[in-house]
C-alpha cells in the first residue's frame, strides 16, 4: 500500500512534544499512518500521560491524542501475540511487515528504530509509482479501504463497458472488510457506450462483486467546465489522486507502464467530499440519469 504504517510502543508517548512530532509527521494526507497495535494503544497511552503531566499540558496532550485517534490511528486487524510489545509486534512484523517498529530495546535499522526522536525524512519517503495492472492500483489504496465504510471514485474515463475498468473495481472492492461498504462511482458522460450496454455490463459486475459491497454508479456531466477532468479515490479518513485513471490497460506492454498516485491534501478531501456527495444536489456538474444501484 501507499500509506506507510509505523508501529510505535505507547512507552515511547509521554509527552506534549512525542504527541506533537506524531501530529507533525503522520497523516493520511502525509502517506503516514500510526498502527492501532495493540487495540488498547489509546488507553496505555492515555494512562501514561496521565501519569507524567498535569494541568494545561495534560488537556492539550489528551486533545492532541483524540485527535490522532480519528484521523492517524489506524487498524489492520493485526493480532497482538506475545508477553510483550516488541515480541507481538516482531511476530506481526514477520507476518505483514510494518514499515517501522520504533520502541526502546529495538536497533537494527532502517526498520528496527530505538526512539521517536530517531525517525528522519527518510524513513517517510513513500512510493508514489505503481503499475498500471487492476491489482496494483488497487494496493495502493488498501490503507484507506481496510476500514472503509463508503468509498467514492471519481474518474471521467472508468466505464462500465471496458474489462479493465470492472477489474480494478473488483480488486479495490476485495480489500474492503467492512460488513458493508457502499462504492460511488462517478463517470462522465460524454463520449461512453448506449446506457443500455452500460447498464448490462453493471449487472453482470453485480453478481462478481463480494457481498459486502453496495455499487452506485452516477454518470455527470460538466458542460465542457473541465471539472471531471481529474481522477482520484477517497473515503471519510482520507484519499488519493490518480493521475492516469482506474482502468487496467488492455495492452499488457501498457500494464507495465508506471502511474503517479499520491495522496490527497486535506483541502482537496475537503472540496472533493462536498462535490462528490450523495445529496444528489451538485454545484459542479449534472446528473445526465439516475444513479444507478446493485442493490435498489
Amino acid at each position: 500500500m501507499l500509506h506507510l504504517e509505523f508501529a510505535i510502543a505507547p512507552s515511547q508517548i509521554n509527552s506534549l512534544t512525542d504527541l506533537m512530532v506524531l501530529e507533525a509527521r503522520m497523516g493520511y494526507e502525509k502517506g503516514a499512518v500510526l498502527s492501532r497495535f495493540p487495540k488498547s494503544w489509546f488507553k496505555e497511552v492515555s494512562q501514561r500521560l496521565n501519569a507524567e503531566l498535569d494541568g494545561t499540558t495534560l488537556t492539550r496532550a489528551i486533545e492532541k491524542l483524540r485527535d490522532l485517534q480519528s484521523s492517524k490511528l489506524v487498524s489492520f486487524g493485526r493480532a497482538y501475540e506475545g508477553d510483550a510489545w516488541v515480541e507481538a509486534a516482531k511476530n506481526s512484523h514477520d507476518i505483514s511487515q510494518f514499515h517501522r517498529l520504533v520502541e526502546e530495546s529495538l536497533d537494527e535499522l532502517p526498520v528496527f528504530i530505538s526512539s521517536l526522536m530517531d525517525l528522519s525524512d527518510a524513513d517517510f519517503m513513500y512510493a508514489s509509482r505503481y503499475n498500471r495492472e487492476a491489482e496494483s492500483l488497487a494496493s495502493a489504496a488498501s490503507g484507506l479501504l481496510f476500514g472503509a465504510e463508503k468509498v467514492t471514485i471519481y474518474d471521467p474515463y472508468i466505464c462500465a463497458t471496458k474489462p479493465g475498468s470492472r477489474k480494478t473495481l473488483l480488486e479495490l472492492m476485495k480489500v474492503c472488510e467492512k460488513d458493508e461498504v457502499e462504492f460511488h462511482v462517478f463517470s462522465e458522460e460524454d463520449k461512453k457506450p448506449p446506457w443500455q450496454q452500460t447498464e448490462q455490463d453493471l449487472v453482470a459486475l453485480k453478481g462478481k462483486m463480494p457481498e459486502n459491497i453496495k455499487l452506485y454508479w452516477y454518470c455527470a456531466d460538466d458542460g465542457g467546465s473541465g471539472f471531471l477532468h481529474s481522477r482520484g479515490l477517497f473515503t471519510a479518513k482520507g484519499g488519493l489522486i490518480y493521475d492516469r485513471g482506474f482502468s487496467e490497460p488492455a495492452a499488457i506492454e501498457q500494464r507495465q507502464e508506471l502511474t503517479d498516485i499520491i495522496p490527497m491534501p486535506n483541502d482537496l478531501l475537503q472540496v472533493n467530499a462536498k462535490s462528490y456527495n450523495t445529496s444528489l444536489q451538485y454545484e459542479d456538474f449534472n446528473l445526465v440519469r439516475g444513479v444507478w444501484t446493485s442493490h435498489p
